[in-house]
């Protein structure tokens, strides 16, 4: 298998739909020899133990950290960096470590402090992809696949610990592309914290409606689709909410701005320049699909 990537044993921390997922989707490759699945909720793990996700449940960090080849943190943003303070002394020269969050910068910047040393083993990372659906029974073994993962190694990141990860990530389908962590955290801002926030606030704008029971009817499609996101884990969302909360607030801010525009526009009756707007926003929608239909 030397021109196969291939790990002996992988531990999955947070088997949910990105990590199980991912856990499958190696396992149909022939690309994992065990995986060890590591979580809060022991109900979770049984049931992607009885699933053939995983291969072993375990309750203790340390051990599946002592166990494994590779350590994978795909846990909510704000406890991935109590999982490094867990495992950090069960790392060797010889164990990869990688993460799935959403947000980048705060994560390296603590694992700096925690890692020491050994941050060379540590590989920060960002699966672009998922469902608003959770939990190991919505994982999918092609959930990766033709979607961009994001890896933002660090200044001291080893080269072969990068190397690994990038392959794990092409192994399953995924486009690996590379960005700096405060880059990753402006952009990801925009293109993903920012729509998750408008489809939560649409959502309660609604539902405080006094015309609630008429809007739920008439719901038209484009409405369903846009506020689709607001079915994601309101807890992981507000996770990341507020660790990117400075790139966040910054282009909130900045919406906020357009939003009084478009609102200007309308009450003076300007018809020319708002569909010169909506005709901008319509050609830049058009690169975001040729871009997606590109890859």
């Amino acid at each position: 298998m030397s021109n196969k990537f291939y790990i002996p044993k992988l531990a999955v921390f947070g088997v949910g739909l990105i990590g199980g997922s991912l856990a499958i989707a190696l396992k149909n490759a022939g690309a994992v020899g065990q995986v060890i699945g590591v979580g809060r909720s022991l109900e979770n793990l049984n049931k992607a133990l009885a699933l053939g996700v995983i291969d072993e449940v375990q309750s203790d960090p340390l051990t599946a950290t002592k166990d494994a080849d590779l350590i994978v943190l795909a846990t909510p943003v704000n406890t991935v960096i109590r999982m490094l303070e867990k495992i950090e002394p069960a790392l060797d020269y010889r164990k990869i470590v990688t993460d799935v969050g959403s947000v980048k910068g705060e994560i390296a910047q603590r694992a700096k402090s925690i890692l020491g040393d050994k941050i060379s083993q540590f590989i920060p990372g960002h699966p672009i992809a998922g469902k608003e659906k959770s939990g190991v029974t919505a994982a999918a073994g092609n959930l990766f696949e033709n979607h961009k993962v994001v890896l933002t190694p660090l200044s001291s990141s080893d080269r072969h610990a990068y190397a690994q990860v990038e392959r794990m990530w092409l192994t399953v389908g995924a486009l690996v592309t590379e960005m700096d962590v405060l880059s990753h955290d402006r952009v990801l801002s925009i293109t993903s914290h920012l729509p998750h926030l408008l489809s939560y606030t649409m959502m309660n704008f609604l539902s405080n409606s006094q015309e609630k029971d008429k809007c739920y009817e008439m719901a038209a499609g484009g409405f369903y689709d846009f506020t689709r996101t607001a079915s994601s884990d309101p807890e992981m969302w507000r996770d990341i909410s507020l660790m990117n909360r400075q790139q966040l607030l910054r282009h909130l801010g900045e919406f906020q701005s357009e939003l009084s525009g478009i609102a200007e526009l309308i009450e003076s009756g300007d018809e020319q320049a708002i569909e010169t707007l909506f005709a901008s926003a319509k050609k830049a929608r058009s690169l975001v699909s040729d871009r997606r239909s590109s890859d």
